[in-house]
């Protein structure tokens, strides 16, 4: 029955969003609601906050999964994407600052600490179980903070959110599908339909960007799935291209910081190719790394992007498997 009801999600999920986004391109331009695509040489203004279509259709599907299946997990998983939703979208319109956001991303953890949905016990690989009972829930919000931020600090290329994610979603299909954890497979189909759809319309050239709003969504949503379906080290290693570029880029800088208020770029748009800046003082990120070795057109440097996430989305397949491993 999960099965076909998750082909059903898939399909109403890309159908929403597909055609939510030609409204909420018309509409955000009406009202000036757009931002500098500054990797393009005549640096267009494109209409923003376009993950709103996918807080809307996600929502709406993730509570009539609940409704239908009566599992708390998926009250817990929208209820903590909302709330990445509502940060996001405040930050969109009224920029809550490089401090203030991670901290109220910790909230995205309450659904799932109010519901007790969460097992403080996860496997690593070769070892079943490991204690953490006190442990684990103080870690919960500080997971739900870091997934949350991580999805938005490298959405800095046109497509660059769906392509990082839609592997990730399906390296927990194949989970789901592998293992016997049909559960997660509804609400991970639910979210690719809407990620592929969007994609179409946020691929270079984008048509639409995806907002702060669409990202901390999304990083809430793929957190609570780890923590509530306990597939915490699955998802860490398929997230590895996100841990990279947070790490780096925080310990360059060394502190919580905002893209805006760095007045140094990592990377420069010159000869309508990415350039790595040769500034010491400009953050070190994934993408300065990626284009290090020479100057990459904005498609080639997505491409690389989508290969990394498909590398580490099959490591976290691998990994999910060495944790069902029995040593004798």
């Amino acid at each position: 029955m999960l099965i076909e009801l998750s082909i059903i999600l898939f399909i109403i999920s890309f159908l929403s969003v597909s055609l939510q986004i030609p409204y909420w391109i018309k509409y955000f331009i009406k009202i000036g609601k757009t931002g500098i695509d500054i990797h393009k040489e005549n640096k267009p203004h494109i209409p923003e906050m376009g993950g709103v279509s996918i807080i809307i259709t996600a929502s709406i599907l993730g509570i009539i999964l609940y409704v239908f299946t009566k599992d708390l997990k998926y009250l817990a998983i929208i209820g903590a994407a909302i709330i990445g939703g509502i940060i996001g979208l405040l930050d969109d319109l009224i920029d809550l600052g490089g401090k203030l956001k991670p901290i109220l991303t910790l909230l995205t953890s309450i659904p799932i600490l109010a519901l007790g949905l969460y097992y403080p016990r996860p496997a690593l690989p070769f070892i079943p179980s490991t204690q953490l009972t006190i442990l684990y829930p103080i870690l919960i919000p500080i997971g739900m903070a870091v997934a949350s931020n991580a999805v938005n600090m490298l959405d800095v290329i046109n497509g660059a959110t769906p392509l990082l994610l839609i592997p990730i979603f399906l390296a927990l299909i194949a989970i789901s599908l592998i293992f016997g954890n049909i559960s997660v497979l509804p609400i991970a189909t639910l979210i690719l339909g809407s990620l592929i759809a969007f994609y179409i319309f946020n691929k270079y050239p984008a048509k639409i960007f995806m907002g702060n709003c669409g990202d901390f969504y999304l990083g809430a949503f793929l957190g609570a799935i780890a923590i509530v379906f306990s597939l915490e080290v699955a998802v860490l290693v398929a997230m590895f291209p996100y841990i990279m570029n947070g790490f780096y880029a925080l310990s360059s800088v060394g502190r919580l910081f905002e893209r805006k208020e760095i007045k140094d770029k990592p990377v420069i748009f010159r000869n309508n190719l990415l350039n790595a800046s040769l500034n010491k003082q400009a953050p070190m990120t994934l993408l300065r790394i990626i284009v290090a070795k020479g100057p990459l057109t904005e498609k080639q440097a997505a491409t690389i992007l989508f290969i990394l996430s498909c590398t580490s989305s099959i490591l976290a397949v691998v990994t999910e498997f060495l944790t069902k491993v029995k040593l004798i």
